[in-house]
């Protein structure tokens, strides 16, 4: 069965947040992530259709020594960086999203988790 996001992902999209967690990373010196959000647009922002926005996830992993000495990370830093742009809707977030996710309870805002981007 297909995970759903539950309201309050819904409502913290609507409000142009988003959502992270940290993900079992390849390597033991590293740290894995996947975040998603909704591409910020005015038109389309506070919508009460989630099926207009349209959404970005970014799966990564990352060496832990930038995390533990919280040094700046750019792009060149990310190992093994998945980037996936124009998601129309949050029915093809969902699908999109559980081919690196299985249980969605897991997201939170990203600023909760230690996601360095």
């Amino acid at each position: 069965m297909m995970q759903k996001f539950d309201m309050r992902q819904i409502n913290n999209f609507i409000n142009g947040n988003a959502l992270a967690t940290e993900l079992k990373a390849t390597q033991s010196s590293r740290r894995a992530f996947v975040v998603i959000g909704p591409t910020i647009s005015m038109k389309f922002l506070n919508t009460t259709s989630i099926e207009q926005l349209i959404f970005w996830i970014r799966k990564y992993e990352i060496q832990k020594v930038y995390i533990e000495n919280d040094w700046d990370v750019s792009d060149d830093e990310l190992l093994g960086s998945i980037h996936i742009k124009n998601i129309k809707g949050i029915n093809q977030l969902e699908k999109r999203l559980s081919t690196f996710l299985d249980d969605f309870s897991k997201l939170d805002v990203e600023w909760k988790t230690e996601n360095p981007l």
